[in-house]
């Protein structure tokens, strides 16, 4: 459940890309890659890449910030 809209967090012209990110309601998850927790709160970050064309790939788990995202699938 999202709570917020996606927020771009980065786009790529040439491929015609973008990555966002939205806000997840997560009790009792940690982050897939790190096992922490975001700060107190219960929220996580979950992230797609949507294409321009209106293509829209989720990526797998749910992670604390954009890092621990970018270890997991690098």
């Amino acid at each position: 459940m999202s709570n917020r809209l996606p927020a771009r967090i980065s786009r790529d012209p040439f491929a015609r890309t973008e990555i966002t990110r939205s806000t997840v309601l997560a009790p009792h998850r940690t982050c897939d890659w790190c096992g922490k927790r975001r700060g107190t709160t219960e929220r996580l970050f979950s992230y797609r890449t949507e294409s321009d064309a209106g293509r829209v790939s989720p990526h797998k788990g749910l992670y604390c910030s954009k890092p621990c995202h970018d270890a997991y699938h690098g």
